[in-house]
């Protein structure tokens, strides 16, 4: 399994346009070739900040997906008109029971630059304990000092029934002793992903190549055939 994981903060006078973009978005989605879900949530503190996590059978659907004309003519919209600011994390599945899951430390080292290079995604029960990642660890099952050394980064997110919590950790190790803490309850789930790409609207660096172009020449394009 593939996953992409978009977070954004979208500024409220752009929000209208911002759903007319993403139930487009949604619909193309249904036809395309590997996909397999995209779930959207929100920030319980700031309602401005998003993120939607999509799971896909593996890379090559994603890379027809980058490569969809309607698709890109609507990442260029939305990069220029729309975000504020915007993070992807792009990956495959690195947890024990998937087909690859004993994936070596060097090679997550050599995919992104940065410090986070496994994810974890906790979705469990709606609670009101929001306010930091280690609210949803067991403490009997060692320090959350300890079990937290090593994260990079977390956010809290609010479904429409549960919540999602995102942490990013340096190596697969630290990754698997998060997910051994968490205190698990019925109906949870747990998705551990090695970070292929960690890019946004202004580093640049680990986006796919050609994709700024790709987007610019079909955002083009449609405006000649408007012009027809």
């Amino acid at each position: 399994m593939f996953f992409i994981v978009f977070e954004s903060t979208t500024p409220s006078s752009k929000a209208a346009l911002a759903g007319e973009y993403y139930l487009q978005m949604q619909s193309l989605l249904q036809t395309q070739p590997g996909f397999i879900s995209e779930v959207p949530f929100a920030s319980p503190i700031h309602p401005d900040q998003t993120v939607l996590v999509a799971k896909w059978i593996d890379e090559t659907g994603v890379h027809i997906w980058r490569k969809q004309h309607d698709h890109l003519r609507i990442q260029y919209k939305a990069r220029h008109g729309i975000f504020q600011t915007y993070r992807l994390r792009v990956g495959p599945d690195s947890s024990s029971s998937s087909e690859g899951g004993e994936q070596e430390e060097g090679e997550a080292q050599n995919q992104t630059k940065h410090k986070g290079r496994f994810v974890v995604l906790y979705e469990g029960p709606t609670t009101t304990s929001t306010a930091n990642v280690t609210d949803i660890l067991d403490t009997a099952k060692g320090s959350v000092h300890d079990v937290a050394a090593e994260l990079v980064d977390a956010s809290v997110y609010q479904g429409e029934k549960s919540m999602l919590w995102i942490s990013s950790w340096p190596t697969k190790a630290a990754a698997a002793g998060f997910e051994t803490a968490i205190r698990r309850t019925e109906g949870d789930a747990v998705n551990v992903f090695c970070v292929k790409r960690d890019y946004g609207g202004t580093d640049r660096s680990e986006a796919p190549a050609g994709a700024d172009a790709d987007q610019a020449a079909s955002f083009a394009e449609d405006g000649k055939e408007d012009e027809g």
